[in-house]
């Protein structure tokens, strides 16, 4: 797995892609095949061969964190969010084989190269009317029905709480680069990116205003929505979905959906806190863990892409009061010389920063160093049971809870694509 160089505990020596050509062999490569980068004389004819140019790009996350938390403290707070997603090992964007099987019959050497280069292909691409301008976001879109958004107010979506676009335009030659280098192998990091945000491919939304939200949001991506990775459609709304030109079908778009179930799974800290490896949740316990991802293509939304991602019980840490930290003190720092340990560190930690949260992976827990899970509405934090097999109470409307005066536990989960 590549690591990229980030702001983490754990740094890995980004890969820099090397330069050189893409080189194509072509039969009849006589002296007049090489007049001109694109076959045929006329603007009308390079214009209809654009035309029908495929769409170039193919994208996924490879990883997904959930935090259950919400409320006042956690509102606005740095660190916190609802879902954040990426790509840092075997994701990212990649050019389509068949983008690149189309480009090479319509592509010819520019005299006196005798080779295609990268650079023929970017500026191809970028003139394409079913590539210009996309851009990636990330969203909770309706299962079926994928240029329908989840808003928080019901209202229009608004950018960084409905949705957010990452990195910058596909065809910015700076994006494009490593894609188109890699030679359909997937880029994660975009070193030529303008601001060290736009370097990474990951984005975050955010449905934490309160505790009945986030229990509404969890039942909604359960029953009927998706978290969505989309392109920009071409100059319209900010957050409609790109879809196929001619397309009439409206389960269809660019993209993948990955629909995410969640339950009252048992996390290791209660495992450690009652010494009881068999132990499970009291009944009432939320459904706020992540358990499962099924990755589908928008393309084709009745097919499953075949992308198995895992959520292991290893990787759902309880979120703890900064009052209570002490239960959750700091691992030694020789465990920094075992391999499993650094590599599980690495991957909350492509989330979970080391300025914002304070974490145990031997105990498997978190303390966010602003901001708090579990403030009421009076600004008060209220006592917590990180023990899931004892009673607590969750407090929303309707849902069935015990008459103790215990906060139910929230929860980091961490899902990942194999």
């Amino acid at each position: 797995m590549r690591t990229v160089a980030r702001n983490y505990i754990l740094k890995g020596t980004g890969a820099l892609l090397g330069a050189g050509m893409l080189v194509f062999a072509f039969q009849n490569c006589g002296k007049a095949g090489f007049d001109q980068a694109v076959e045929g004389s006329s603007v009308g004819t390079v214009d209809a061969k654009s035309s029908a140019a495929p769409f170039a790009y193919d994208a996924t996350f490879d990883q997904i964190t959930y935090n259950s938390c919400s409320g006042t403290g956690a509102t606005n707070k740095p660190g916190f969010f609802t879902i954040k997603a990426g790509a840092y090992a075997n994701g990212g964007v990649a050019m389509r084989p068949e983008f690149l099987t189309y480009a090479k019959s319509k592509l010819k050497p520019v005299y006196p190269a005798t080779d295609i280069t990268v650079e023929q292909l970017k500026s191809f691409v970028a003139g394409t009317p079913e590539n210009s301008e996309a851009t990636l976001q990330m969203s909770i879109r309706t299962r079926g029905a994928p240029t329908s958004m989840l808003t928080a107010s019901g209202a229009v979506p608004a950018v960084g709480l409905d949705f957010t676009n990452l990195m910058s335009d596909l065809t910015d030659d700076r994006i494009m680069e490593p894609i188109f280098r890699g030679l359909g192998a997937y880029a994660n990091y975009f070193p030529l990116a303008v601001t060290s945000a736009q370097k990474l491919m990951e984005a975050s939304i955010n449905y934490n205003k309160d505790i009945g939200m986030a229990y509404s949001v969890r039942n909604e991506l359960v029953n009927s929505r998706m978290l969505s990775l989309t392109y920009t459609a071409f100059r319209a709304s900010a957050y409609a979905a790109r879809v196929p030109a001619g397309n009439t079908d409206p389960t269809v778009a660019y993209g993948k959906g990955y629909f995410l179930n969640f339950a009252a799974d048992v996390a290791p800290y209660t495992i450690l806190a009652s010494g009881n490896a068999a132990a499970q949740p009291e009944i009432y316990n939320p459904n706020n863990t992540l358990v499962s991802v099924q990755e589908i293509n928008l393309e084709n939304p009745a097919a499953a892409t075949g992308a198995a991602w895992i959520c292991p019980q290893s990787r759902r840490y309880v979120i703890m009061r900064t009052q209570d930290a002490a239960a959750c003190p700091a691992d030694s720092f020789d465990r920094l010389a075992d391999a499993a340990y650094r590599a599980e560190l690495e991957v909350i930690r492509r989330h979970l920063r080391p300025d914002q949260w304070d974490i145990s992976v031997d105990r498997r827990c978190v303390v966010p160093k602003s901001g708090s899970c579990y403030m009421n509405n009076a600004g008060t934090e209220e006592t917590v049971e990180y023990n899931q097999v004892n009673q607590c109470y969750y407090g929303v409307s309707g849902v069935p809870t015990r008459n103790v005066t215990n906060r139910c536990a929230e929860y980091i989960s961490i899902c990942n694509r194999n």
